[in-house]
């Protein structure tokens, strides 16, 4: 009867996976990676990065810029800073400075992630452009992001409202996976607003050879004790 269980117990729990709740973001580049806070700037409201830059730490910014904003300008969804996925140009009579930024984690090939992050924009200061559009990859995965935005204020810090949005992708061939928000407003000085961004692992993939050679090893034991 032992064996038996034995055999049982190795068969159902080795598929079985602990989802891990921990920001994978956040434990391969340090706390508060995930919410652009590493390792934080001087300036007393923002600081815009060309593509290139990898100044946040575990980030690499793509497309002409994004700004990295504190909560002097608006409130963020999580710590003191947030981005603001259309860079500020450098001249007024410059194009909108489309932006991208994305990270790169250590990831299982066919296990599962849970990609959270957060969202907002405002309608002020000649940003008419209204839905926010930004889209978001990992994985096979692409979706397009939008978020209509109703704040029209113009105090600072802007009382922004966040909004929770999330996706699930499967992790490809190699060790590592990349995440990348890509601003699609392209006749505006602002795009949507980014924060709070947390990796998880939610599954991994049955591990059916390890399965396999503890029941034929449990039915072997159980053969030879009969």
């Amino acid at each position: 009867m032992k064996l038996r269980l034995f055999v049982f117990s190795a068969l159902t729990l080795s598929p079985c996976s602990a989802a891990s709740s921990a920001n994978l973001i956040d434990l391969q580049y340090g706390v508060g990676a995930g919410s652009f806070e590493l390792p934080g700037h001087s300036n007393s409201q923002y600081v815009t990065l060309a593509g290139g830059s990898a100044v946040i730490m575990g980030w690499t910014v793509g497309g002409a810029s994004i700004d990295w904003v504190k909560t002097s300008v608006w409130l963020a969804a999580q710590g003191n800073y947030s981005l603001d996925m259309n860079g500020t140009a450098p001249l007024a009579t410059d194009p909108p400075q489309v932006g991208s930024i994305s990270t790169s984690i250590f990831t299982t090939p066919g296990s599962t992630y849970r990609v959270t992050f957060n969202v907002s924009g405002y309608n002020s200061y000649g940003n008419t452009t209204n839905p926010k559009q930004m889209s978001v990859s990992a994985g096979l995965v692409l979706q397009n992001i939008s978020l209509t935005s109703t704040y029209n204020g113009s105090t600072l810090p802007l009382a922004l409202t966040w909004e929770t949005r999330t996706f699930d992708f499967v992790a490809q061939s190699g060790s590592s996976s990349t995440v990348n928000f890509q601003s699609l407003i392209t006749n505006n000085t602002s795009g949507m607003l980014l924060d709070n961004v947390r990796i998880e692992l939610v599954a991994v993939p049955e591990p059916s050879s390890v399965v396999l050679g503890l029941g034929a090893l449990g039915l072997a034991v159980f053969r030879r004790r009969r």
